[in-house]
C-alpha cells in the first residue's frame, strides 16, 4: 500500500491503530519497543530473540517502521501540534532535555491526549527533534539544531572525566557551568544554547554517574550530591536545619526533602541510635550532630564538662541552662546528680556549685 494514499484521522484513531498500516514485523517491533499496548517497553535484544534476529537487524526494522509511521501522520494537525509544542519547550529549556522530562512536560500541558508511551514514538518520528540514545556516558535525551551529537557527547565526556576519572570534589553548579562555558562557548560562537545555563543544567541531568543536588554537582557516589542512605539524608537535613531535632521530626523532614520514597520512623531512629560516632542523643528522642560541637554523655559527665569550662562556682540556674544546651533532661535530674556525686561537685556558702579539686 502506498503510504501517501492512507489518510489517518488521529482525532478518532488511537495511535496504536496506526500500526495496522505498517508491515507485520514493523508493527510488532514498534508496539513491543514502545509498549503501545501494555505500557511495558521491551529491549531490542529481547525482540530480536523472539524473531531469531540480531539486535542490529531489529534496529533497522525499527527505523523503517518509524519512517513509515511518520509518512502516515505527517500532515495531521494533532501530530504537528505536539511537535511544535515539543520544539518550543526544547528551545525554552536550552535546546536539550532528558526524554522523560520532555515527555512529562508535554503531558502536563494537556495539549494532546497522547500518553507517555505514544509521545515517545511521535517525537522519535520527527526530523526536527533529534534523539540521543542512551550510551556509556549519556541517558536518553532529545535536542534540536544547531546542537549536534558530537558536541553534546564531547561536553558530557569532559564533565564525566572531570568528576569521575580525575576525581575532582563537588562544586557549586553555576561556578562549574562557568568553567565549562570557558572551555566550549568561544569554540562554537554560532551555537547560542552554549551561553544558556539551562542547557548545562539539563545536560548534567543526563550524564551517567554524575549527580546534581542542592546547588552542587559531582560524582554520583558522593553523599553530598547523591545522598542515598538514611544516614546521608539525616546529615543533609541537619546541614539545612541547624538545630537538634526529634527523630520523628527528622523523618518528616527527610520525606519533605526527598519525596517519592517511603521512610519509616523506626528506620531513622535506629540509624541515629547506632551511629553514635556521628549523632548525639541529647535526651527525649532529640538528636544533634557531633560535628556541631555536641558531645553527649550522661548528666554526670556533662556536668563535669560544663563546670570545667566555667572554672568557678556558679548558681544552679546557670549550670542548668548550660547542661540543657547539651541534653534535654529535667532540671531536677541535674540537681539530683549534683547532690548524688558529692565527691565531684561541691557547694559553697552562697549555694553555688563548683568542681572538686583534682577531678579530671
Amino acid at each position: 500500500m502506498d503510504d501517501a494514499s492512507v489518510i489517518v484521522d488521529l482525532t478518532v484513531t488511537k495511535l496504536a491503530d496506526v500500526m495496522q498500516y505498517c508491515k507485520p514485523k514493523e508493527q510488532f517491533v514498534l508496539v513491543k519497543k514502545f509498549g503501545l499496548w501494555d505500557g511495558k517497553e521491551v529491549p531490542l535484544q529481547q525482540i530480536g530473540n523472539e524473531f531469531g534476529m540480531t539486535r542490529e537487524r531489529i534496529r533497522q526494522i525499527e527505523n523503517q517502521a518509524l519512517m513509515r509511521f511518520r509518512r502516515l501522520i505527517i500532515n495531521n494537525d494533532k501530530y504537528l501540534k505536539v511537535i511544535e509544542v515539543a520544539k518550543d519547550m526544547l528551545h525554552a529549556h536550552g535546546g536539550l532535555m532528558s526524554r522523560d522530562k520532555l515527555i512529562s512536560l508535554i503531558v502536563d500541558t494537556k495539549v494532546t491526549e497522547f500518553n507517555g508511551q505514544e509521545l515517545k514514538i511521535v517525537l522519535l518520528s520527527d526530523f526536527d527533534i533529534t534523539p540521543l540514545t542512551r550510551n556509556r556516558i549519556l541517558e536518553n535525551c532529545f535536542y534540536i539544531d544547531p546542537l549536534h551529537e558530537k558536541l553534546i557527547s564531547d561536553i558530557a565526556t569532559y564533565v564525566h572525566d572531570y568528576f569521575i576519572n580525575q576525581g575532582n570534589p563537588e562544586q557549586n553548579i553555576y561556578e562549574f557551568i562557568d568553567h565549562v562555558k570557558n572551555e566550549y562557548e568561544a569554540k562554537h560562537p554560532n551555537i547560542g544554547y552554549l551561553s544558556n545555563n539551562e542547557f548545562y543544567v539539563n545536560l548534567f541531568d543526563v550524564i551517567t554517574e554524575i549527580a546534581v543536588f542542592d546547588g552542587f554537582i559531582g560524582s554520583g557516589k558522593s553523599a553530598k550530591v547523591n545522598p542515598k542512605t538514611i544516614k546521608a539524608k539525616i546529615l543533609y537535613v541537619f546541614s539545612v536545619i541547624n538545630k537538634p531535632m526529634h527523630y520523628q521530626e527528622m523523618t518528616n523532614k527527610i520525606i519533605e526533602f526527598f519525596p517519592g520514597k517511603a521512610v519509616k520512623i523506626s528506620t531513622v531512629h535506629n540509624e541515629m541510635v547506632k551511629s553514635r560516632d556521628i549523632f548525639v542523643n541529647i535526651g527525649l528522642g532529640i538528636y544533634a550532630p557531633k560535628s556541631r560541637g555536641f558531645i553527649g554523655g550522661v548528666v554526670k559527665e556533662i556536668l563535669v564538662r560544663v563546670m570545667k569550662k566555667l572554672d568557678r562556682a556558679a548558681p544552679i540556674k546557670e549550670i542548668t541552662q548550660r547542661v540543657l544546651k547539651e541534653k534535654m533532661v529535667s532540671p531536677n535530674t541535674i540537681l539530683l546528680n549534683l547532690h548524688k556525686y558529692k565527691e565531684l561537685f561541691k557547694k559553697n556558702e552562697q549555694g553555688y556549685y563548683y568542681l572538686a579539686k583534682g577531678v579530671k
